[in-house]
């Protein structure tokens, strides 16, 4: 039977207030399925889930396993909206403590967010999720570590697309950037005397097409404590002391480590010249014969070992002086490129000679007591643009 047009009309009006059966969206109660992707672990989805491990493995049925494997549905707690996390894939002669001081965290927080047994283990390719108060101080721009202290070395890198030039000043000081691969990198020395507090740092980067565009971020500079050390000179080595002898030599010696090489000759951490018990450390303040305490501390760090014992090269670099000096005894500085230096004082050999070329183990000398010295020992010191850094930070570190 044909209906009336009006009825037809009554009965659309009707349905189009009717209730429609869909497939609905889960009440916000209700736990989301969620699948395991590379590189996650119950910490980092507990995170980024805003519920915990517990709970995950409580509605999985999971038991005491904190195992999950990619492809495995898992069902989430219901919880506040997911955040977004950052993830971190791991490149090449990384290592936790690096990737920690790059998104301004701790390499704890970063094992227990991943679950990682031993931190010291993790391989490139691998995925790290990233704990969310993390942050990098600017877009494409990496200061490492973001909060520096006294003596310590800062790594800038700039990573922007279709950058031609870089130039920037920290702290009012013209910083070099040298171009690598995929990115351009600064190194920046804190003085063992630098003044505590923030100091600024602007980067202004020029596109192909002459367009440029400055930016600014801070870094918190942080006391160092450095300790207070009384020595007492033998007889006839008081003379040394003398402020104009002193002046003259600093200034000889600052002169060949100011130097700027192109190239980085080094690569990865670099090993210790010798292996012994550090008599004075960086930064030391010291008082010679009952005088005053120095104001700037100790250029570098001091291995009590016996006289003759071999020196041998910390990393790769070419030897730029090898010869006597009055207060610093005998001595060989060694240049790495990109104005990284490294200097060894009191020498009682010289093994390596001005221009020589020397690798990772290279002997350099022997250890003696000459020039301003007590006794035998090793004085090892590191130079970045002609600033003295502490030198074992750079045996924990990969720079750059």
């Amino acid at each position: 039977m044909k209906l009336p047009y009006r009825v037809l009309l009554l009965v659309a009006l009707v349905l189009s207030f009717a209730p429609v059966s869909i497939d609905a969206a889960p009440p916000p109660s209700a736990p989301e399925t969620y699948i395991v992707q590379p590189g996650d672990t119950l910490f980092a989805l507990a995170t980024r889930f805003r519920t915990t491990v517990t709970a995950i493995k409580q509605l999985n049925k999971l038991g005491e396993s904190d195992l999950i494997q990619v492809g495995q549905k898992l069902l989430i707690p219901p919880a506040a909206a997911p955040t977004t996390i950052t993830r971190h894939v791991v490149q090449p002669d990384e290592t936790l403590y690096r990737i920690a001081l790059r998104y301004g965290t701790t390499v704890r927080a970063l094992a227990q967010l991943n679950d990682l047994a031993h931190p010291n283990l993790i391989a490139p390719g691998q995925a790290l999720a990233i704990p969310p108060n993390a942050d990098v101080i600017k877009p494409g721009i990496l200061i490492d570590p973001p909060t520096a202290r006294q003596g310590g070395t800062i790594l800038i890198q700039i990573a922007r697309p279709e950058i031609a030039n870089v130039t920037g000043a920290f702290n009012g000081k013209p910083i070099t950037f040298t171009p690598s691969a995929g990115y351009l990198y600064a190194l920046v020395g804190i003085s063992r005397c630098a003044k505590i507090g923030n100091a600024p740092l602007s980067v202004t980067l020029t596109d192909p097409y002459g367009a440029s565009v400055t930016e600014t971020a801070s870094v918190s500079i942080e006391a160092t404590a450095f300790v207070i050390q009384k020595l007492t000179l033998p007889s006839g080595k008081g003379a040394l002391l003398d402020s104009a002898l002193q002046t003259r030599e600093a200034a000889q010696l600052a002169a060949l480590v100011n130097k700027v090489t192109p190239a980085r000759l080094w690569s990865g951490a670099w090993r210790q010249p010798l292996y012994g018990p550090v008599s004075s450390a960086f930064g030391t303040r010291r008082s010679y014969n009952g005088g005053p305490v120095g104001a700037c501390g100790h250029e570098g760090t001091d291995f009590d070992v016996d006289a003759n014992t071999p020196i041998y090269a910390p990393a790769r670099g070419q030897v730029v002086f090898a010869g006597a000096t009055q207060i610093r005894g005998n001595m060989t500085v060694i240049d790495h490129g990109v104005g990284v230096f490294s200097a060894y004082y009191h020498l009682a050999a010289l093994d390596a000679s001005a221009g020589q070329i020397v690798e990772p183990g290279t002997l350099i000398g022997k250890v003696g007591t000459t020039g301003l010295s007590t006794g035998p020992h090793l004085h090892w010191s590191v130079f970045v643009h002609g600033e003295y850094v502490d030198p074992l930070e750079w045996t924990r570190r990969a720079i750059p």
